[in-house]
């Protein structure tokens, strides 16, 4: 994925066939990888009122979670975004506004797969080791890692 231009508003990347199928298989994975919802508290004895913010919270995160993939799936789906050019090729136009989406969406893909493998400590050295079983999560956190890194970059003008 390599920034082709960004003025104040607009970034623009060029993305080769394998990328452009890496982010869409990384998209399409967010199905799969879906995150599991956490309890606020751990106690029975809670109060009414906060179990009930509690699975407020809880439908308010699935309903943004399926927004962002509305919203990515009509970004990439748009020629006028994300046009294909020669030899798979793609040229993907982003506001900024495209891009912290897509930020967010391979966010929650990451998490998704962090959650999924166990919530291992990285910075402790917790390392999984690549198995049948945990592949997809570890290429899944791998290949958002990469894409954000090239949003951000490109979001905060830095070549």
């Amino acid at each position: 994925m390599k920034l082709v231009s960004r003025e104040s508003d607009r970034l623009v990347f060029r993305l080769d066939s394998r990328e452009y199928d890496a982010l869409r298989a990384a998209v399409a994975l967010r199905s799969h990888l879906t995150r599991r919802p956490r309890p606020l508290t751990g106690d029975t004895a809670i109060p009414a009122a906060l179990r009930e913010a509690e699975a407020e919270l809880s439908v308010a995160l699935a309903e943004h979670r399926q927004d962002l993939t509305t919203g990515v799936d009509a970004l990439l789906n748009d020629p006028a975004r994300c046009a294909a050019q020669s030899r798979g090729v793609h040229r993907l136009t982003l506001s900024t506004a495209d891009a912290n989406l897509l930020l967010q969406a391979l966010g929650d893909l990451r998490m998704g797969a962090w959650e999924r493998l166990g919530c291992p400590d990285f910075e402790a050295g917790e390392r999984p080791g690549v198995n049948e079983d945990n592949f997809l999560c570890l290429w899944a956190m791998q290949v958002s890692d990469l894409f954000q890194a090239h949003l951000l970059r490109g979001l905060m003008g830095d070549d």
